[in-house]
C-alpha cells in the first residue's frame, strides 16, 4: 500500500509541475517589437518578430504569429509576405476548428490551453479584408474582390452558426431562468461597411458599375441596420466614391488604421464551497485599447486637403463577436473548476472514511497522512492549472478612417495628420509620391499606431 500511494503522489506531483511549467514557457515578450510599432517603425517591428520566430512558435503557436506577422508585413508594405502569412493563418483556423479529440477532452480536464489557439472570429474575418488590400497595391483587383466577397461569405457563416448555437440553447433551457442573457442575443455584427466600401472601390476603379452600386447600397445598409456598432455617420466620401467619374478627373481615396484592436486579460474569481475548499473560475476579458486619433487629414503637395472620416470600429467589432462566446467559456469553465474541486473532496471524504474503518490508530495515521497529501496535491494542481486562455493576435488595428479627392492623373505628394480630441498633432505619416491614374485602383494606405 505504502508503495502504490508513494506512485501516486509522484505523479500528482509530477502533474502539478508539468501544469507549472506549461503556464511559465507560454509567457511571451513581445515589448521590443511593440515598442517599433509604436514608434511608427513597421519595417523594424517586422523584423524584430522575424528574429524571434522560434520563440514565438515554441510558446505561441504557428497561428497567433501567422497573424501578428501578417498585420506587421501589411503595415511595412510587404504585400507578398503579409499574404503568405495571412494565408497560412486561415488554414490554420480551419484547421484547428477540427482539432483532436485528445486536445478538446484535456481542455475540458485542465484548461483551454490544452488545445491550439482557434483564432477569434473578428481575427479570421479581417485577414481577408488585409489580403484584400495587399492585392490592390500589387495591382490585383481581381484578386481583392475575391477576398471581399471572402470577407462577406465569413460574416454570414458567423451568423449563421451564432443564429443556430443560441436557437439551441433556448430550446434546451426555455424554462430556466439561468440562461445567460447573452446567449439570447444574435450576432450584431452581419455586415461590414469597411469591407462593402472597399469592394465598392475597387468595382468602380475596374469599371463595374453594377457591382460598385451594390456594394455601396451594402455600406449605408450596415450604418442603418447596425447602428450600436456604428455610432459615427455614414462618412460624405461614401455617396461620391460610388461612381466612374467622366471629366478626366479621377476619384482617389484614402483609407487609415490608428490604435491597436483589444486584447485578453485574465479575471479570476474563487468561491468558497467549504471550510478549506473553493472553486477557481478563471475567465478571459476583452480590454479594448482605442485609438488617441479624433481626426485625421490629408494635405496634398499642390496644396489640396480633405478630411478622413471613421467607418469601422474593429475593436469595437471585435469585443461584441467576443461576447457571444462567452457564454459558452463561461459554462465550459464551471465544468471543469467544479469537476476538479469535487475530485479535491473525494479525497477528502475517501480519507475520512479510510481512516475511521482503519484497523490500528497507526494505520489510520498513515491514511491521513497520505490523504492530506493527495488533497493538498489536488488542491495544488486546480490553482495552477485552473486558467484562463487569454492568447490573441497582437497588431489588428482598433480603427478604420476613409476619404476621398478628385484629382487630374499624375504623380502626388501626400501626407495625412492625425489629431487627438483636443486638435493638437498626435502624428503625421508621409504616403510618399502617389501615382494616380485611370487604369489602376487609386486607393491608398496609411497607419498610425496610437
Amino acid at each position: 500500500m505504502r508503495k502504490g500511494v508513494g506512485n501516486l503522489l509522484v505523479l500528482c506531483g509530477a502533474a502539478v509541475l508539468a501544469v507549472t511549467a506549461v503556464s511559465c514557457s507560454s509567457v511571451l515578450a513581445l515589448d521590443p517589437v511593440v515598442t517599433s510599432y509604436r514608434n511608427a517603425d513597421f519595417d523594424k517591428a517586422y523584423e524584430r518578430l522575424a528574429l524571434m520566430e522560434d520563440e514565438y512558435l515554441a510558446k505561441q503557436g504557428p497561428l497567433l504569429y501567422a497573424l501578428d506577422a501578417g498585420m506587421l508585413s501589411h503595415y511595412s508594405g510587404k504585400w507578398d509576405d503579409s499574404n503568405r502569412h495571412l494565408d497560412l493563418a486561415e488554414r490554420l483556423i480551419r484547421e484547428h476548428y477540427t482539432e483532436s479529440l485528445s486536445a478538446n477532452v484535456s481542455s475540458y480536464l485542465i484548461n483551454d490551453l490544452e488545445r491550439p489557439y482557434q483564432g477569434e472570429d473578428y481575427e479570421d474575418i479581417y485577414a481577408n479584408l488585409f489580403k484584400s488590400l495587399n492585392y490592390v497595391h500589387q495591382g490585383e483587383p481581381e484578386s481583392a474582390l475575391v477576398e471581399v466577397r471572402r470577407f462577406a461569405e465569413k460574416q454570414q457563416l458567423l451568423q449563421d452558426s451564432y443564429d443556430r448555437l443560441f436557437a439551441s440553447v433556448e430550446a434546451a433551457g426555455r424554462n430556466s431562468a439561468h440562461i445567460p442573457l447573452d446567449a439570447r442575443i444574435s450576432i450584431r455584427f452581419s455586415s461590414s461597411a469597411l469591407g462593402n466600401w472597399l469592394g465598392m472601390v475597387v468595382s468602380r476603379d475596374i469599371g463595374e458599375k453594377e457591382q460598385a452600386r451594390f456594394f455601396g447600397e451594402q455600406v449605408r445598409m450596415a450604418f442603418e441596420k447596425q447602428r450600436s456598432l456604428y455610432p459615427f455617420g455614414l462618412p460624405r466620401t461614401v455617396d461620391r466614391d460610388e461612381a466612374r467619374l467622366g471629366d478626366g478627373t479621377c476619384r482617389v481615396n484614402v483609407i487609415a488604421f490608428t490604435g491597436l484592436a483589444p486584447v485578453k486579460e485574465e479575471v479570476v474569481d474563487r468561491f468558497w464551497i467549504a471550510d478549506n475548499t473553493y472553486v477557481k473560475i478563471a475567465l478571459p476579458r476583452m480590454v479594448a485599447r482605442p485609438t488617441r486619433v479624433a481626426s485625421a487629414e490629408v494635405l496634398l503637395g499642390n496644396g489640396r486637403s480633405f478630411l478622413l472620416e471613421p467607418i469601422e470600429d474593429i475593436g469595437a467589432i471585435a469585443m461584441e463577436a467576443f461576447r457571444l462566446r462567452r457564454s459558452y467559456i463561461e459554462s465550459k469553465t464551471v465544468i471543469r473548476s467544479v469537476l476538479k474541486t469535487t475530485g479535491t473532496m473525494f479525497i477528502d471524504a475517501a480519507t475520512g472514511s479510510m481512516a475511521a474503518n482503519a484497523n490500528s490508530r497507526e494505520e489510520a495515521n498513515r491514511i491521513e497522512f497520505y490523504g492530506a497529501l493527495f488533497s493538498f496535491a489536488s488542491r495544488i494542481f486546480s490553482e495552477a492549472s485552473e486558467q484562463a486562455d487569454v492568447r490573441i493576435s497582437h497588431f489588428y488595428p482598433d480603427r478604420a478612417w476613409v476619404g476621398g479627392i478628385d484629382l487630374m492623373p499624375g504623380v502626388y505628394e501626400a501626407r495625412v495628420i492625425y489629431r487627438d480630441r483636443s486638435g493638437s498633432v498626435i502624428g503625421e505619416k508621409r504616403l510618399g509620391d502617389v501615382v494616380v491614374s485611370p487604369r489602376r485602383v487609386n486607393l491608398w494606405e496609411s497607419v498610425w499606431p496610437w
